[in-house]
């Protein structure tokens, strides 16, 4: 991946409001991590650990419609006992990307976790929309105002395996109103001009939330998987999904956080090294929680008089 290409997906991104990197991570960061993925057994519903098959079975289509099983095959950060695909969501090209599309280094994960849809589970069709549940305020589609919406693919999608349809911001320039969904007899234009999104393995799908888009049907017997992971500029408190800081009494993210560079870490809320949040103290309680942390950037940060 070159930085022109990069910064030609950042551009398509911020004009069009979604663009696709084929193979932005390599296949031997992916493929260990789609095994993990594969691996997982079902322990209850959503959002409330891995689901890996679900029970019910894919009911005759009625037409697109959000439906709660569809959301069934969600696994929350950090993904138990799989360092691989945990390891995807800070991945540097990833984050170095969504610094690109957001022009600030300054960001904030606000959603993670594993998207796995299986065929022969639900119907997965879902109906044109924004979504509009990511913030608590009207959102604005102005440089310094975005958040990013991303999927990477872990296995290779195409139309027979749910490749989301996605509608260009220049196809859509008559804005709707409405908070909700839009069917097909209010929105025929944005159906007729939404495009399938289908990658290989290491892709990504970036979008924005003001991008009309939806899922689409499996067909039997096919899966999907995908790392789940949005972004936002830090500034920007009212955007939110996935909650992190109870993550502190997860053992996974434990084992996560060890490996991990003071800037990873940023990306969920820990203050940088040099930060006026921390003291002599401060540091010397993270021991407590992660033991196996080298802080010695955060250390070699404080003041003289907090060393």
């Amino acid at each position: 991946m070159t930085v022109d290409h990069l910064a030609e997906a950042a551009s398509t991104w911020q004009t069009e409001g979604w663009v696709l990197i084929d193979q932005l991570v390599p296949t031997a960061d992916t493929e260990p991590a789609l095994r993990e993925a594969q691996a997982l057994e079902p322990v209850g519903p959503e959002p409330s650990g891995p689901t890996r098959r679900p029970d019910h079975h894919a009911q005759p289509s009625k037409g697109p419609k959000f439906r709660a099983e569809q959301f069934s095959g969600t696994t929350l950060f950090p993904v138990p006992n799989s360092p691989n695909l945990n390891r995807l969501f800070v991945h540097p090209n990833i984050v170095d990307f969504a610094i690109r599309g957001l022009q600030t280094a300054d960001i904030r994960i606000y959603q993670s976790r594993l998207w796995s849809k299986f065929g022969d589970g639900t119907n997965y069709e879902q109906p044109l929309h924004r979504d509009q549940n990511h913030s608590l305020v009207p959102t604005r589609s102005e440089p310094g105002w975005w958040f990013m919406e991303c999927f990477l693919y872990l296995n290779d999608v195409d139309e027979r395996n749910g490749a989301p349809n996605l509608v260009s911001r220049s196809h859509s320039q008559t804005e709707r109103n409405q908070r909700g969904p839009i069917d097909q007899a209010s929105g025929a234009d944005l159906y007729q001009n939404a495009v399938a999104a289908p990658g290989r393995a290491g892709s990504l799908l970036a979008y924005r939330s003001d991008v009309w888009h939806r899922g689409m049907p499996l067909d039997e017997g096919a899966e999907r998987h995908v790392v789940a992971v949005s972004f936002k500029p830090a500034k920007l408190e009212w955007i939110g999904f996935d909650e992190h800081a109870p993550l502190v009494n997860s053992p996974d993210f434990v084992d996560f956080v060890n490996d991990r560079s003071p800037e990873q870490l940023s990306l969920f809320g820990i203050p940088l090294p040099g930060h006026d949040y921390w003291t002599s103290e401060t540091v010397d309680a993270m021991t407590l929680i992660y033991p196996k942390l080298d802080l010695g950037p955060w250390r070699q940060a404080l003041r003289g008089d907090d060393r």
